[in-house]
């Protein structure tokens, strides 16, 4: 059974009766102003000197600057979960991460040389 099909002016009628907009579009009230795109000001965080931190103990320094790295990144992880979308989410999770990652490899060479020292030193 085939729903009976309705006139083509149909829609035409319907937009007819709704209220139309008047005014003029001027470039004053057209533009967007920078900076004013999200509307929310976010607690400032220090994911990227933990970020920095631990880049730089891979480089030298291993536990000496992740460890303090660590302890940055876990103190912008705590301001970045009470706000959803905040830009530096991301940046504390790589900081937390590449500290993380770089204590253990950090505990791995240090445990090598004991094992090197140990077996030809006996």
């Amino acid at each position: 059974m085939m729903p009976e099909q309705q006139p083509s002016e149909f829609w035409q009628d319907k937009a007819e009766e709704e209220a139309k907009l008047t005014g003029t579009v001027t470039e004053e009230n057209f533009t967007i102003p920078l900076g004013a795109t999200h509307h929310a000001i976010y607690p400032q965080t220090n994911a990227v000197l933990a970020l920095v931190l631990a880049i730089m103990s891979f480089a030298c320094g291993g536990l000496i600057w992740s460890i303090p790295a660590l302890i940055i990144a876990l103190g912008a992880k705590k301001i970045t979960d009470f706000s959803p979308y905040h830009p530096d989410a991301g940046t504390a999770q790589v900081a937390y991460i590449a500290s993380i990652v770089n204590i253990v490899l950090s505990i791995v060479v240090i445990l090598g040389y004991i094992a090197v020292m140990i077996v030809y030193v006996i």
